[in-house]
């Protein structure tokens, strides 16, 4: 009897063994979808922002990241290309942005059930804002998602998730420098939980106020952390020393700005169809169009658009760029040609000999943005042709923008880089548009000045352009200021932008 059983027990366990292990991979394989397959995240236990503040310091994934709001789209149609698409257990967006993150895909689209990764959205769908999500900081215009679309809040991966505490270089790359204590300091700024004095360092007072969203860490001579945000109490540009000193005065601060966002500024909107006119951002390439767009949606929380349909830009935040120019939801269309349908125009001019090396860098890198180049470009023979032509479509096309609008406004690069503030508050007047926090937004441009598409001054010290090249530049400068002068008469004069031979 019992050598009866032990013949049919093997098979019986074996056949048991390969049920189970089927089950597995069926789960697996159900669990999992990349592009058309599904992949399910394992839950795990968030880790604390700082395990302990006051002891050891150990330090989690750090994703700087930036909130561009709650959108709806029809199903079932992709958000971004390419889409990864991973069904959620824990319902915590760290873990969607991380996700995206270690594929390195900087757009991060979450949901209650779902996180979707990509680097461009789909260009024929524009994303309408809803008020659906559960952060209802959108809350205007009053657009909800029909049952059947899918509503997610969006987050753009500034930078690529690490872990362990910022560097020495990150700090570095955040200070803003020495500042004298305004009055009323220690009334708006947070303090930090007491610690012994050894510990508050400048990493463990960024660490805390970046986890506190507070957009200023700062640390007295007394070696208190505070956080806290710009305030007209608190003007960022009134800085004492722009070197990290050791703090021996009572009055001053040492401050860094932190990787948190300011929402205060950093959040934009689409208007209602058909509620604006069209007003053109025109100007030549290189002269600073898509800083100046960033500059207008931060003032005033609303989408600016463009002609070209540029995905690269919308994939950065510009989500304005996928809509249609006509329909009436944004305020300004970028636009590097004469815009003769306008009546208003906004026309950004600026220095040619910086303009002129600018569009080339861009050129010269795949149509790059932010990237600043090698001096050595400009030793080539294709520079040496390329001088004469651009600075010839320098004046003619600022010629051609001045003329094709009946009421343009005139900004200069220089002054925009010099005061943006003050000349935001000029634009935001001659658009019309009413901004109901201008001040609040404005204060905030003070460190939010800009964004992801300005390119950094180059610190090498070189002059591309030859004794001919300056004196052509220097001519064309001064046709185009007699033209000023004596036709925009509402326009300030040119600065003097020519160079010494």
């Amino acid at each position: 009897m019992i050598k009866a059983v032990a013949r049919h027990w093997k098979p019986v366990v074996f056949v048991l063994i390969i049920l189970g292990i089927l089950l597995m991979l069926y789960r697996k394989s159900n669990n999992l979808i990349e592009q058309n397959k599904h992949y399910e995240m394992q839950p795990r236990q968030m880790p604390t922002f700082l395990t302990n503040l006051t002891g050891d310091e150990e330090w989690t994934t750090r994703c700087e990241v930036r909130y561009l709001g709650c959108f709806c789209k029809e199903k079932p149609q992709r958000f971004f290309k390419p889409e990864l698409v991973y069904s959620m257990r824990n319902n915590k967006v760290q873990e969607c942005y991380e996700t995206c993150s270690k594929k390195k895909l900087r757009l991060a689209a979450w949901s209650t059930s779902h996180c979707r990764c990509g680097d461009l959205l789909v260009h024929h769908i524009p994303l309408s804002p809803s008020n659906k999500c559960e952060k209802k900081i959108l809350v205007y215009p009053q657009v909800r998602c029909p049952r059947d679309d899918i509503s997610v809040d969006i987050y753009l991966i500034t930078k690529f998730c690490e872990k362990g505490a910022p560097t020495k270089k990150d700090l570095s790359i955040h200070f803003l420098g020495m500042f004298k204590l305004p009055p009323d300091f220690f009334k708006t700024a947070i303090l930090a939980p007491a610690a012994s004095q050894s510990q508050v360092t400048p990493v463990w007072c960024y660490v805390y106020c970046e986890r506190k969203e507070q957009t200023l860490s700062m640390v007295t001579a007394a070696n208190k952390c505070h956080c806290g945000h710009t305030t007209d109490q608190f003007p960022i540009h009134h800085v004492l020393e722009l070197k990290a000193n050791a703090l021996t005065d009572s009055h001053t601060v040492a401050v860094w700005r932190t990787s948190a966002q300011d929402f205060r500024c950093d959040l934009r909107i689409f208007l209602p169809p058909n509620s604006s006119e069209q007003i053109f951002l025109i100007s030549f390439p290189g002269a600073g169009n898509t800083w100046m767009r960033y500059l207008i949606e931060s003032a005033t929380g609303v989408f600016t658009g463009s002609i070209y349909n540029d995905q690269f830009l919308a994939a950065k935040g510009f989500l304005g760029e996928l809509d249609d120019i006509s329909s009436g939801r944004i305020l300004v269309i970028k636009s590097h040609r004469a815009m003769s349908n306008s009546s208003k125009s906004i026309v950004l001019i600026r220095n040619p000999f910086h303009t002129i090396v600018a569009e080339f860098t861009r050129k010269s890198y795949n149509e790059s943005h932010t990237w600043l180049g090698s001096a050595a470009i400009f030793h080539s023979s294709k520079w040496n042709r390329k001088v004469g032509k651009m600075a010839s479509k320098w004046l003619q096309k600022n010629l051609s923008y001045l003329t094709s609008s009946s009421r343009p406004l005139v900004v200069y690069y220089e002054d925009l880089k010099q005061d943006h503030v003050k000349q935001m508050r000029r634009v935001v007047d001659f658009i019309g548009f009413k901004v109901t926090n201008l001040e609040e937004r404005l204060l905030c441009l003070q460190l939010e000045n800009t964004g992801l598409f300005k390119r950094p001054p180059r610190k090498d010290d070189f002059n591309p352009y030859s004794r001919d090249q300056t004196e052509l530049i220097n001519e064309y400068i001064a046709r185009l200021k007699i033209y000023i002068k004596e036709n925009v008469t509402s326009a300030p004069p040119l600065p003097n932008y020519e160079r010494e031979l």
